[in-house]
């Protein structure tokens, strides 16, 4: 570990303060757009044209299972539609929906956990 970043008043540690952080914010926020942009032009472009959907599948399951780019079997598992931080938003969304449940008067099993139950859910 560097001692010298540990230092008080060293600017490069420090937080970033008026003008830079407006103008730091704006440049995450400009980046934002085109991200999402893109990402909303790429979609549009397969939904016009399924055939280049399934060769970009394709193509990410080669690379994949070659172990080439293991940032290809992220992008196909998104793609697909599993991705972990889905999963864990369903999960949670069907854990508030049986502690709704429980606040309104429907009956649940006390002994099981709610996590559980939406675990159980999951799998059927």
């Amino acid at each position: 570990m560097n001692n010298e970043n540990l230092k008080k008043g060293n600017p490069d540690t420090q937080f970033r303060s008026g003008r830079e952080a407006v103008e730091n914010g704006r440049k995450g926020g400009k980046a934002s757009g085109i991200s999402r942009s893109f990402k909303s032009a790429l979609k549009k472009k397969f939904k016009e044209n399924p055939e280049l959907y399934e060769e970009l599948i394709d193509m990410l399951t080669d690379e994949a299972l070659t172990g080439r780019n293991l940032k290809a079997a992220d992008m196909l598992i998104d793609l697909m539609g599993e991705s972990v931080q889905r999963e864990n938003h369903a999960l949670k969304r069907k854990e508030l929906k049986l502690k709704e449940d429980a606040v309104k008067g429907i009956p649940e099993k006390a002994e099981e956990p709610t996590l559980y139950k939406a675990l159980e859910d999951d799998t059927k």
